[in-house]
């Protein structure tokens, strides 16, 4: 997998790392600001070993682990650097953000409150410093939640004057998180007209940086819902009077609650998933997609792409269609993401070199100006292997591609288009065009259609002859979801203690399974290792939460067991073949998506749970909305699957 299509500025290969603490410094800030945070994490702990004392490191591990859900252990970073620094600005205020997210976390209203007056308490502390925007417009914010409406709006003029003082004196020098923040504070005060635009200018300084403004806008959505929510009664008008003379449209929930005044502030671009029909192979006796049909096609692919203001694309990069719309995307400078069914040369022998020498150099060109490319069914085979991919391994990767779109479009609440090149005819094979807008529609997606202009009875045609061969006749292919599971401290159990942890454990384990009416399609156990695989995406993700969830609420002290007890879980989905094992007289699953999980769950924290991409989209391709993924960045878990873009899963919402 290269770059995440969010990157601004990939991070360097950390091998080897750096020998001054100011290069430490910046590889860390710059690993976390384009989201690699796993990498973050491994350069600063190597920092700190070589410099412990370092307190932007320490800051920028605690960030980092926050970002990636490891409160527990920002926290305890934190605890040492408020023993060396009890008036850090910056720590007080990540320890403020550290309970902010165990406000959205809080699994009851009570723990919700508690966190967040504690994230009030140390914004409140860190603003107290400096009247620094960054702390004050996150305390405007919490106060805003907890129901201090009064006080929330006492803070953002406060910041919002702080901003403009900043301004004047930087002039064209600010970035755009200042003009973001003071638009924000605008937003507290009632004032759209003022907050578009510096909403405007953010937009235009971080012209490209997606994810930065869908946070702004994401967080002034927030800041209007809590304001349309907020009782009037409830806020003291005497103590805001002088305030409110400086604010226009104070609480005027119907503007600011308008999307159409957020979305005209940033002009988001729209993500795009396409697929479409190879150019005809010679030989082919019904034309579908001619060759010198082309500049036809390529004429509505680019003004298709003009309407929607198409900016960020995910599709195949088959010779025709795909490589077609790649090379439109690239030359309006929008993002193209790849996602090929098998290793590049077994792709190009597969669906680019029948057609020439020029498409396998327009593939090239394509392959290395792409901002992302995942190979969805990597194998143990070397990248030289020829085997093509199979149908079952086709519609893997389509559905791979359907769900990353998805994903991006959801994170940043950006538009998601379907567009294809069709016959609007059945396919030649399983995994084909037709297949994919039949999904796409039986996901509800809106999709447009090319008919690419092909004249009956000219000469061309037929796509690349499919694969021959296929699985042995007692072995069958299928999509499985895989949980792999790591028990820790499960060492710690005696020999004279396995009876109860029999009982305790394992008892618990199988009445979850039952409570959630699930049942695996393979379990396999040895000691703390659970490895089990379902036929539904949405059943492994359940049982993960389930099983995570078990594990840390259970007093396993009082019930015989070692009190520490924790678990880590990975979850991976991909094509395995299906067998009935002599051997073990069960049916069973083999293939390198099997063993997937056990390569994530090394770097997943205790009590968390990561998911690899190829699941995040697979969930995104289903519409499954019980859980929601979180970017990690991507991590090298093994020689095969090096740099592999990692999620965490963060929520389970059965209200949705």
């Amino acid at each position: 997998m290269r770059s995440n299509p969010e990157d601004e500025g990939i991070l360097r290969s950390p091998a080897g790392f750096a020998e001054e603490i100011a290069e430490y410094e910046t590889m860390v800030r710059q690993a976390v600001s384009s989201g690699q945070l796993l990498t973050a994490i491994e350069v600063a702990k190597d920092g700190l070993h070589r410099f412990p004392d370092n307190l932007a490191l320490r800051q920028q591990l605690a960030l980092a682990q926050t970002q990636a859900g490891a409160l527990e252990a920002a926290q305890a970073v934190l605890a040492e650097v408020v023993k060396d620094s009890p008036k850090d600005e910056e720590t007080l205020s990540l320890l403020g953000r550290i309970h902010k997210e165990l406000w959205r976390r809080a699994a009851d209203a009570e723990a919700g409150a508690a966190a967040l007056q504690k994230a009030c308490e140390f914004y409140g502390e860190a603003f107290n410093l400096k009247h620094s925007y960054y702390p004050g417009i996150n305390l405007a914010f919490c106060l805003l939640a907890s129901g201090e409406h009064a006080k929330a709006l006492e803070v953002a003029d406060k910041v919002a004057e702080t901003c403009r003082r900043e301004l004047a004196a930087l002039r064209d020098s600010a970035d755009g998180w200042l003009h973001g923040t003071l638009a924000e504070a605008l937003v507290h005060l009632g004032d759209p007209d003022g907050a578009a635009i510096h909403y405007r200018k953010a937009a235009q300084l971080f012209r490209g940086r997606w994810r930065d403004l869908a946070s702004m806008q994401g967080q002034a959505r927030a800041i209007a819902g809590l304001l349309k929510q907020a009782p009037t009664a409830q806020v003291r008008w005497s103590d805001i009077a002088s305030i409110q003379r400086r604010a226009r449209n104070l609480f005027s929930g119907p503007r600011v609650l308008d999307r159409d005044w957020l979305d005209q502030c940033f002009d988001f671009p729209s993500v795009v998933v396409f697929a479409g029909h190879m150019i005809d192979a010679p030989g082919r006796t019904v034309p579908r997609f001619p060759a010198d049909r082309e500049s036809e096609v390529r004429a509505a692919i680019k003004a298709q792409l003009e309407s929607i203001n198409a900016g960020i694309g995910f599709s195949s990069a088959a010779c025709g269609a795909d490589l077609i719309f790649c090379e439109c995307m690239l030359e309006r400078g929008a993002r193209v993401n790849l996602v090929l069914p098998c290793p590049v040369d077994a792709f190009k022998l597969q669906s680019v070199g029948f057609a020439g020498p020029d498409w396998e150099k327009r593939f090239h060109v394509v392959l290395a100006a792409a901002n992302s490319v995942l190979f969805a069914n990597a194998s143990e085979a070397a990248p030289s292997d020829s085997d093509p991919a199979t149908a079952q391994a086709l519609v893997y990767t389509n559905r791979i591609v359907t769900g990353l779109a998805a994903l991006q479009a959801n994170s940043l609440t950006l538009d998601l288009h379907a567009v294809t090149v069709w016959d609007g005819k059945g396919g030649d094979s399983l995994g084909g065009t037709a297949s994919i807008v039949s999904d796409w529609r039986r996901r509800n997606l809106d999709v447009h259609v090319i008919a690419p202009p092909a004249i009956a009875g000219a000469p061309a045609a037929s796509a690349a002859p499919a694969a021959k061969g296929g699985p042995l006749p007692d072995v069958r292919q299928e999509i499985k979801a895989v949980v792999y599971a790591e028990l820790l401290n499960y060492r710690r159990i005696t020999e004279a203690k396995l009876p109860l942890y029999i009982r305790e454990f394992k008892g618990r384990v199988a009445q979850l399974l039952a409570d959630l009416k699930i049942k695996p399609a393979v379990a396999e156990i040895w000691g703390g290792t659970h490895h089990l695989l379902f036929d539904d995406l949405e059943a492994a993700a359940r049982f993960a939460v389930g099983f995570r969830d078990l594990v840390q609420a259970t007093d396993w002290g009082k019930l015989g067991l070692p009190p520490d007890l924790g678990v880590t879980i990975a979850l991976h989905a991909g094509p395995v073949f299906v067998f009935e094992d002599a051997v073990q007289a069960r049916q069973t699953c083999i293939g390198a998506h099997v063993t997937r999980t056990a390569r994530i769950n090394p770097v997943t924290p205790r009590g968390q749970i990561y998911a690899s991409q190829e699941f995040a989209a697979l969930c995104g391709a289903e519409g499954i909305t019980v859980i929601g993924f979180e970017f990690l960045g991507r991590v090298h878990t093994t020689r095969l699957f090096e740099d592999a873009p990692l999620y965490r899963v963060d929520r389970i919402d059965e209200n949705r």
